[in-house]
């Protein structure tokens, strides 16, 4: 999948509480990869109208109703990730590469005929599905001018922030932002040349963790022409982040190029955790043996969240201007907690397959998603939560996913291709995503073993911090995502 999309990654914090969620939360939370199995990665996706797998539990529950006989799967992924960050002021580029292994799937279909009627299965699953991955890192150096206590100043100074933002209280406790005579309004950095010299800059931004859902379905087959399904979701969500944000001024037989100073570090680090509950309702009607269409709702996600946070800001400086005096420095830190809450949109699935006789299948499935309806509830603070669901109101818009996908059948093996295409969820942004993804497998009476490949590709432009008194800086990366599952399954 190739994403673009424009991402200003800077503290944004609100009085009253430290840490506030933005539109990006929203967006990653609320966004989901159905990828389960191999055999449903290779295939693109795209299996929501053929059944069968036990992936379809995320798009179309009613696909477990066409099994018939039980199943066990387990399938063991790695991730390959190489993030390269762009600086676009000097054209410096610098790669990262990460390899994560995990439990991508593993799940259980139990399979019944009824004795009577028309009711020819009724089955149940229970599944552990990936979603979301949110593994990656990147790093950047570059030499610009202007600081980040720059910005801190600007809040310090803004009448309806002040010292209510999270970032001022550090600033002013490690002595690099000062009010003059007392004076809230008007406080100044503790050294002076901020604004026009050059300062070496560094930063390394690492993310790890994932979404999963376990699901609990139960679907039915009457008369081989309509499956009905309907599956409990419960979303497990943990998400790591740490950003270390170093300013140092180099030194040379004259001092360096600002008075006082020698160094900062921001260190910022977050952990979420939470979990929620959902309902997706299916079905699939097969209107001949070659033909079949299907359609699927899924309810909003309500899921409770907690932040826990850890903050530190150290100020490297020097007693006189000239630094022949003694080096000291100052330094701050903070620690909390904040629980809130978040309501994912709706989300609606129809697709088509054609079974190809015994040679394999096609089939294509959409999805739409309106993510301006993400909400956002904080226990006691209704204005801050009024700016952030305005945020996502206004940001964020809804889009319609394409999915496709098929396998040719050779005897007992199984070759898969699929593809994908994604628009973007930023109101403005009118580009396309596209995803590949390929697989194959071999079947046999009691047991069977796929191997899936998709690459998903994302650009984005980060910016560090946010400030009107210096040049934006902006920081162009490229991460590419190659993901490799392999499924073992059992028949029985």
């Amino acid at each position: 999948m190739y994403i673009k999309s424009f991402v200003l990654i800077s503290s944004l914090f609100f009085g009253g509480f430290a840490y506030a969620q933005n539109v990006g939360d929203a967006l990653r939370y609320s966004n989901i990869d159905p990828s389960g199995t191999a055999r449903f990665l290779g295939a693109g996706g795209a299996m929501g109208p053929l059944g069968a797998d036990l992936s379809v539990v995320g798009t179309n529950p009613a696909g477990i109703a066409l099994y018939r006989k039980s199943e066990f799967t387990v399938t063991p992924g790695v991730f390959f990730n190489n993030t390269t960050a762009r600086v676009s002021a000097t054209g410096e580029a610098f790669d990262e590469n990460r390899t994560v292994f995990n439990f991508h799937s593993i799940g259980v279909v139990m399979t019944s005929q009824p004795y009577s009627g028309k009711w020819t299965t009724s089955n149940f699953s229970i599944t552990l599905n990936n979603i979301g991955n949110f593994n990656r890192q990147f790093t950047y150096r570059s030499n610009t001018t202007g600081s980040i206590a720059q910005r801190w100043q600007e809040l310090a100074n803004d009448p309806s922030i002040g010292f209510n933002s999270f970032e001022v209280g550090l600033a002013s406790d490690a002595g690099l932002i000062y009010d003059i005579d007392d004076n809230p309004d008007d406080y100044e950095i503790d050294y002076e040349g901020y604004e026009d010299q050059v300062l070496d800059k560094t930063q390394t931004v690492t993310t790890r963790g994932a979404s999963t859902e376990l699901s609990f379905a139960f679907a039915a087959n009457y008369d081989e022409r309509l499956m009905i399904g309907l599956s409990i979701g419960v979303p497990i969500i943990y998400y790591e982040y740490e950003s270390l944000y170093t300013e140092s001024d180099e030194k040379n037989d004259q001092g360096g190029r600002v008075p006082y100073f020698e160094s900062l570090e921001y260190d910022d680090q977050y952990t979420t955790t939470g979990g929620g509950i959902n309902a997706k309702l299916g079905l699939i009607y097969r209107v001949n043996q070659a033909f079949r269409i299907s359609g699927a709702i899924h309810t909003p996600t309500g899921l409770n969240m907690e932040d826990e946070y850890e903050t530190t800001l150290i100020n490297n400086y020097f007693e006189d201007a000239d630094e022949s005096g003694e080096f000291i420095g100052g330094d701050a830190s903070s620690t909390g907690l904040f629980e809130y809450s978040l309501k994912t949109p709706w989300r609606f699935f129809g697709g088509v397959g054609f079974l190809l006789g015994k040679n394999g299948f096609v089939s294509g499935e959409v999805e739409l998603a309106d993510y301006n309806n993400n909400k956002f509830s904080y226990d006691g603070f209704d204005q801050e939560e009024q700016v952030v669901n305005g945020e996502i109101n206004s940001r964020l818009k809804s889009v319609m996913n394409i999915r496709l996908g098929g396998e040719f059948v050779m005897n007992q093996f199984r070759f898969r291709s699929g593809a994908g295409i994604f628009p973007s969820a930023f109101v403005g942004d009118d580009t396309r995503t596209y995803s590949f993804s390929a697989g194959a497998g071999i079947r046999q009476p009691g047991y069977f073993v796929d191997l899936g490949y998709r690459l998903t590709s994302n650009e984005e432009l980060f910016f560090p911090y946010d400030t009107q008194a210096a040049d934006l800086q902006e920081i162009a990366t490229d991460f590419s995502l190659h993901r490799l599952l392999l499924t073992f399954g059992l028949k029985f």
